[in-house]
């Protein structure tokens, strides 16, 4: 087994041949390393592509032994440049096969919860926050030496995950408030009104009046349909808003053509210029580069990522449907349209059956 290399800059990595796992390639991509991800800059060989990385560590794990020596040969380290769930389940299948065969579907799902919010099973859901968590609780320690605790991080996260997939009472004990609060936004959505706009991957949910609405990520992506989500909230104070765009139009999916992202610079300009000069707060977007950008009104500075918007979310004064078509026509006007300009050719009889 190849030795676990945290690496977030090029001198770290070292200057041999390494095993890219997860994450985006460290220094310049080259063939000489060996890609195992699905992020974006990948060199993965094509016959290995999937959606998730942890797909793609089991794709390379399916190969014949020679197959694999060959993609593998010469290389010194596996090299993760970031922790989250689907690096750390990646990881785990070239580390530990024999216990990753035995629980692949489960595996897949956990990735599947942390990269693309989706649930397939409370189970996996748990162990995906109890990784999380474990995230957490690390950054919240500090270190003086980041890189040496993110490696042990790692290393410490591998081990828990072989428990959990064993025995899911560790993991299902330290997620029970998130499986519930998972529970209550389901709930949450089903009785909003809700719109699916499946033409533009976009679907809308709007609460009921008067009635807290903030339903997190792992319920509204939660069936894998779309791509992005608008949630708006009615109150006598105005309207909550929350527009988030998920990871699938990130990373390199291919079970499915990504879909175009609108202008969030552009739309939230637009849509502080129809807010009233009375309104509390303010609208706000994340760097659109990011995995999973949003754009919301209220405070600056919720993290990326975030499940539900809490008190970053303020109450706009715009009227619900303007902002929420403002969104819509943004998300159309990025839609790329098939190449087809519906024009007959010169010896084309269009009314031909």
């Amino acid at each position: 087994m190849l030795p676990i290399r945290f690496a977030t800059r090029p001198e770290d990595r070292g200057a041999g041949r390494v095993v890219h796992v997860d994450g985006s390639p460290i220094g310049e991509s080259t063939p000489k390393d060996l890609h195992l991800s699905h992020w974006p800059g990948n060199l993965t060989p094509a016959a290995l592509m999937r959606d998730l990385s942890t797909e793609i560590a089991f794709a390379f794990l399916d190969l014949p032994d020679a197959e694999r020596a060959a993609l593998i040969d010469g290389a010194e380290a596996l090299v993760l440049n970031h922790y989250d769930t689907d690096g750390v389940c990646a990881l785990f299948v070239l580390t530990h096969p024999d216990v990753a065969r035995a629980h692949r579907e489960l595996l897949n799902e956990v990735a599947l919860s942390g990269d693309f919010f989706a649930v397939r099973s409370d189970r996996a859901y748990a162990i995906d926050v109890a990784l999380r968590e474990l995230g957490e609780k690390a950054r919240d320690a500090g270190a003086a030496d980041p890189l040496a605790q993110k490696q042990s991080l790692v290393e410490s996260a591998l081990d828990r995950l072989g428990q959990w997939l064993q025995s899911d009472s560790d993991a299902s004990a330290d997620s029970a408030e998130a499986i519930a609060t998972l529970m209550g936004d389901r709930a949450a959505l089903a009785a909003a009104a809700f719109d699916d706009l499946v033409y533009l991957d976009f679907g809308v949910w709007t609460g009921p009046a008067k009635v807290a609405f903030d339903p997190g990520r792992h319920a509204f992506f939660g069936d894998g349909r779309i791509d992005r989500a608008l949630i708006l909230g009615q109150s006598a104070g105005g309207t909550t808003a929350r527009f988030v765009i998920g990871t699938r139009s990130f990373f390199d999916v291919v079970t499915r053509p990504a879909s175009e992202r609108p202008d969030l610079t552009a739309l939230c300009a637009k849509l502080q210029a129809m807010e009233p000069a009375s309104s509390q707060g303010a609208w706000h977007h994340h760097d659109p580069r990011s995995a999973s950008p949003e754009l919301w009104f209220g405070q600056p500075e919720l993290p990326l990522y975030a499940e539900h918007g809490g008190h970053y979310l303020g109450q706009s004064a715009t009227p619900l449907l303007d902002i929420r078509k403002a969104i819509t026509d943004a998300i159309r006007d990025a839609w790329v349209l098939p190449d087809d300009d519906d024009e007959a050719d010169d010896d084309e009889d269009i009314f031909a059956v």
